[in-house]
């Protein structure tokens, strides 16, 4: 009986200072069912007579043998007598199966229910039911409040009846709770054990254990071990188990048990509802977008400079732990942290200052140091290089490469070729061409394909050339390659319009809205982002012109010169040159006629 031991042995304390210790003693150890107890208290007392009626009594339905019920018709009737000593008339009425439990607190009202008036007969449910009947209909019982509700001090709280404690300035959360049906855990399971019906939502309310309303802790796992584990009760709406499993697992997150947090949320009832939920706890708990030993990027690693001491043995530990042991999808984590990836970008183009690294060979304001592509070595990169690059490598790894594709197109691309550092845009693109399956096509060839047609142009002509001029090599092979790359450079001049259109955007317009990373750009940065695609469109367009009237020699009239997206003073001395070779030609065919 240790629920109510602490109780008894508090009585026992004042027994002895009642008129009737002999029956003050006897009622105290009644009230904990402790009958071998209340016979010797009775016997240290020499009241042999109330000794013997306490040893016969208290078997009730729990025990299987049943009250003597000759005995306690013999004291109802000596009741109706002479007054007793009010000591005496309880210890009485309760040995008469009146079950008086005014005084007591509720677990010692219910317990002189239950062993002292039930029959063989009877069951727990019944005695609970009468009980609850009881402390509704005003009888003067304690209501089974919650246990924290009774802090030091207040512990006579736990003995008043719902009407006294109306009356008691102190009570006014009990009579709150009261109002709410909120009660003691202990009671509620009680219930559950009695009434098959009644649902585990009701039963389990969080303020039956915590005075934290919030604080789903205990009610969600025993609601889990119930429905789930032990499968003894079920809920009348699964919504309602979910609702408390998934605000257990926000605790969890709270304080950082994030790995555990995803175990409480596959418990989750509802398979969609469960990926979802998990995919949008990892979004929000990865504590940044490093790589790590546990979970290296799928794709792309060579571009990052590797595995930062800043990840933690903690979050390896953490990662491992969903990963092996919860078997969490390695896509789910990749997602995440291209989720992460993005913020962290995002934080560091507004508000990192853009440090280098004195050694490296950088250039001012450029994100990308330039990579030897011989060396196939990471490249020395500022922060917010670092973030562009770790946000690529995560949607590559998550099979987002649509998102990749932008990324690349937005942020990588312009500032390399502005910068003339093609060696990382090409393994960045050589990477993203290995997926490009899931970009669709009509944006990969207006977009991917032609920077790498661009690059492995500009990157074999000086070599065509060199020989050329030299006299190096096979000529007609090397006239051969020559005509190559000026057709491909053709194509380019066709395909650059194109590109530019992306982000052609107007000086009214408020902004832009890229549908595969699902970002909105206001107007300043969609003006932003308009200027530098132009200004690398346009250097590109410069270029590859050039390229085209050298490998022409001069001849540009294969070129539209007012289609190609090029800056002001290139397009005057592309248009100028065109007129020279044009009238050239015309001068040139009049002499020969």
């Amino acid at each position: 009986m240790g629920a109510v031991y602490d109780a008894v042995q508090r009585d026992l304390l004042h027994a002895s200072k009642s008129e009737s210790p002999a029956a003050a003693a006897v009622f105290a150890l009644l009230s904990g069912h402790r009958i071998e107890a209340a016979c010797l208290a009775a016997t240290a007392h020499r009241d042999y007579r109330l000794a013997t009626l306490v040893a016969q009594s208290g078997s009730g339905g729990v025990g299987g043998g049943g009250n003597d019920k000759q005995m306690q018709a013999l004291l109802r009737a000596q009741l109706k007598g002479p007054a007793f000593a009010p000591e005496y008339q309880r210890v009485y009425e309760v040995l008469a199966g009146d079950g008086v439990a005014a005084g007591l607190d509720w677990k010692r009202a219910f317990g002189l229910g239950l062993w002292f008036t039930q029959t063989p007969v009877d069951s727990v449910s019944s005695a609970v039911q009468s009980f609850q009947r009881d402390f509704e209909r005003g009888v003067q019982v304690a209501p089974p409040l919650p246990s924290w509700l009774f802090k030091p001090g207040t512990e006579d709280l736990a003995a008043q009846s719902a009407d006294e404690l109306r009356e008691d300035r102190r009570g006014e959360s009990a009579v709150d709770l009261l109002q709410r049906g909120v009660y003691d855990a202990v009671f509620q399971l009680l219930r559950l054990f009695a009434q098959p019906a009644y649902p585990l939502e009701r039963a389990l309310p969080s303020e039956a254990f915590t005075p934290a309303r919030g604080d789903v802790r205990q009610s969600a796992m025993l609601a889990w071990l119930l429905a789930r584990v032990r499968r003894c009760r079920g809920f009348d709406d699964m919504m309602s188990y979910d609702w408390l499993l998934a605000s257990w697992a926000a605790q969890l997150e709270v304080l950082g048990l994030w790995h555990w947090a995803c175990y409480v949320l596959l418990q989750l009832s509802s398979p969609p509802h469960r990926n979802h939920a998990i995919r949008a706890l990892l979004e929000r708990a990865l504590p940044n977008s490093l790589p790590t030993v546990s979970l290296p990027p799928a794709i792309g690693a060579d571009l990052l400079p590797g595995i930062s001491s800043d990840s933690t043995d903690a979050v390896e530990e953490q990662i491992r732990f969903v990963l092996q042991e919860l078997q969490l999808p390695r896509s789910w984590l990749f997602a995440a942290y291209a989720t992460r990836s993005r913020y962290d970008r995002d934080w560091a183009e507004t508000h990192v200052v853009r440090s280098r690294v004195p050694s490296a060979p950088l250039t001012t304001s450029s994100h990308f140091g330039r990579l030897a592509s011989a060396q196939h070595v990471a490249p020395v990169l500022d922060t917010v290089a670092e973030t562009i690059l770790q946000h690529f490598v995560w949607l590559l790894s998550a099979n987002q490469a649509a998102a990749a594709h932008a990324v690349v197109l937005q942020r990588i691309a312009p500032d390399a070729v502005l910068r003339g550092e093609y060696h990382v845009l090409k393994r960045v693109l050589e990477h993203l061409q290995s997926v490009q399956h899931l970009v669709p096509r009509d944006e990969w060839m207006a977009g991917g394909q032609v920077y790498l047609t661009f690059i492995a142009s500009i990157d074999e002509l000086p070599n065509v050339l060199s020989s050329i001029a030299s006299g190096a090599g096979d000529a007609e092979a090397l006239a051969q390659r020559a005509n190559t790359i000026y057709e491909q450079m053709s194509v380019l001049l066709t395909a650059l319009p194109a590109l530019l259109a992306r982000f052609n955007t107007q000086a009214h317009v408020v902004g832009i809205y890229d549908s595969h990373e699902a970002n909105w750009y206001v107007g300043s940065e969609a003006s932003e982002l308009h200027v530098k695609y132009s200004v690398a469109v346009s250097e590109m367009a410069s270029m590859v012109t050039g390229f085209v009237q050298e490998l022409g020699s001069g001849d540009m009239k294969s070129v539209d010169a007012s289609s190609v997206p090029l800056a002001q003073d290139m397009r005057i001395l592309r248009t100028y040159q065109l007129a020279k070779s044009c009238f050239g030609s015309l001068v040139s065919s009049e002499l020969e006629a």
